[in-house]
């Protein structure tokens, strides 16, 4: 056998990049004019995992041009796969610095995910985070590729933020609005969390605690809601609109609500309860004739 036939059978299959979730008609037309009459968003196959190369041997590209009613020819194996390499210290750096854009943070990266990753854009979500801690943490985030894929990769790193942030001044009890006088601005300096603070007291003023929060406590936006539109017990106003047909009367709220919920009413005089979305303070619609319709009080739950 010619020597340079066998060293040329011996090298590996040169891969062309892969862009996209399929493999198209296109894509093959381009690795091989005899495909050229292929519809080019003919599609083919999914594309494999990054890593993994998708190789189409010459017997099922001779099938495919078959199918397709195109001449029967001579082919040689085709090999896609994504074009891979381990991100830089200095990309992943940028990334974590998006996710923290306006936190004023210090990245330490101490070590990081060795397996070659697809181009795409590096994202690091603070629920990738792994603890707190002044000592170097995993922050687990991806690589997003090709649409809505995603490679997961790691960085072992010491991250600090300075931020200001919304501090108790005293105890918050649950379903209380919070007044001004109960809070105070300060200044933060240490490790990254997860969590993300509130930073403008006003963001807090007026809105009430889900939990008891006591004195001294940082406030995040999952602490507060806020405040119902509709309290439990209240009387409220009761729109019923059918068309042009426009009914007012009063109810008395069975549920808490703020606007856009759907709560159940009692009407007063007759003990029945119906189910009505808050439109505005004190004020609900329902609405005959779809999903908001008044149902029974014994379908209550």
């Amino acid at each position: 056998m010619n020597i340079f036939l066998v060293v040329a059978l011996l090298q590996p299959l040169a891969c062309r990049p892969l862009h996209s979730d399929w493999i198209y008609g296109r894509d093959l037309a381009a690795a091989a004019p005899e495909l050229a009459q292929l519809p080019p968003d003919l599609p083919i196959s999914l594309s494999p995992v990054p890593g993994q190369p998708r190789v189409f041997h010459a017997g099922d590209l001779l099938r495919l041009a078959t199918a397709n009613h195109l001449p029967a020819s001579v082919f040689t194996n085709i090999c896609f796969a994504w074009a891979v390499s381990i991100p830089t210290r200095e990309n992943l750096a940028a990334a974590m610095d998006k996710t923290l854009e306006g936190r004023k943070p210090r990245i330490e990266i101490i070590d990081q995910s060795r397996i070659p990753a697809p181009e795409g854009e590096i994202v690091f979500p603070l629920s990738g985070l792994s603890a707190v801690s002044d000592r170097p943490v995993i922050w687990r985030g991806y690589v997003q590729y090709a649409g809505k894929r995603s490679f997961p990769i790691w960085v072992r790193a010491r991250i600090t933020v300075e931020e200001p942030r919304v501090i108790a001044a005293a105890d918050l009890a649950p379903g209380e609005p919070i007044r001004a006088g109960q809070l105070k601005g300060q200044a933060y300096s240490g490790p990254l969390s997860p969590e993300t603070f509130l930073s403008d007291l006003s963001k807090a003023v007026g809105y009430v605690p889900r939990r008891f929060i006591a004195a001294g406590a940082s406030l995040t936006a999952s602490m507060i809601e806020p405040p119902h539109e509709v309290e439990r017990g209240d009387l409220i106003e009761v729109i019923v609109q059918d068309g042009a047909a426009r009914v007012e009367t009063q109810g008395v709220a069975e549920q808490s609500g703020q606007s856009g919920d759907i709560i159940l009413v009692k009407n007063a005089k007759t003990g029945r309860t119906y189910r009505a979305r808050v439109q505005q303070k004190d004020i609900v619609v329902v609405m005959p004739g779809n999903a908001m319709q008044l149902v029974p009080e014994d379908t209550k739950s």
